[in-house]
């Protein structure tokens, strides 16, 4: 990986564009001159395709990767039903039974749709 894929992939790039975003529409209406508006609302329309396309390549990125161990999901899944099914036998523990029930319900409901 690149110097320049490395930035990009980073999550705080986009924050710090986001940021960059919302803090010129702020100067937008701030601006005295319909010039100086001109000039930040077409760096704002700059930003804004940056924001969307690096979402849009985390996003590919994202779901390549998913895809990749949705067979590893689907097995870990099967596990986790089955100790979701005998949870009782495995722990007599009644707060860490339903941590543990309750995680499991979250996992695979996130990952249902992949299913």
């Amino acid at each position: 990986m690149d110097a320049t894929t490395a930035v990009l992939q980073n999550p705080t790039t986009i924050d710090a564009y986001q940021a960059l975003y919302d803090a010129l529409g702020r100067a937008y209406w701030d601006a005295s001159t319909i010039d100086a508006k001109d000039l930040i609302q077409g760096a704002r329309e700059s930003i804004y395709e940056i924001i969307t396309e690096l979402d849009e390549a985390q996003l590919d990125a994202n779901t390549t990767a998913l895809l990749a161990i949705q067979p590893k999901i689907e097995d870990t899944n099967a596990a986790l039903k089955k100790i979701k099914e005998s949870i009782n036998e495995i722990t007599k523990n009644i707060s860490t039974a339903a941590t543990v029930i309750s995680t499991i319900s979250k996992i695979v409901a996130i990952t249902a749709p992949l299913m």
